[in-house]
């Protein structure tokens, strides 16, 4: 789930929070991580849950804080050899869904930054 005021996101079959406060040394703690943080980023190399859809998700810190968390939607059979633009346009269709179905219409302004659709 996201949390409307703090931004948070809370994965479905863990007990881990992302939030702003979550260090890098607080994630490597974490059962997310499987080692490999690179130049301060972390791509996740098991997909994760969030409120009833498959993410792939990289993590971003930044002055020792999480600064940003890109969520991509992990759909089967797709990938980069038989991408298309087609696919990446309905792919972007289920994020925007996804996000006013769980968060409403935007700004999704949460109280430590803001949420954003990427084009």
């Amino acid at each position: 789930m996201i949390d409307k005021l703090t931004g948070a996101i809370i994965l479905d079959n863990e007990n881990i929070v992302l939030n702003s406060e979550m260090t890098p040394e607080t994630f490597m703690s974490t059962s997310l991580y499987k080692g490999g943080m690179v130049d301060n980023k972390y791509f996740l190399k098991d997909t994760e849950e969030i409120n009833g859809k498959s993410f792939s998700l990289t993590l971003f810190f930044n002055n020792e804080k999480l600064k940003e968390v890109h969520l991509s939607e992990v759909i089967n059979g797709l990938s980069w050899n038989n991408w298309t633009e087609d696919e990446e346009i309905a792919k972007k269709k289920s994020h925007d869904q996804w996000l006013l179905t769980i968060l409403g219409k935007e700004s999704y302004r949460c109280s430590w930054g803001q949420c954003r659709i990427c084009i």
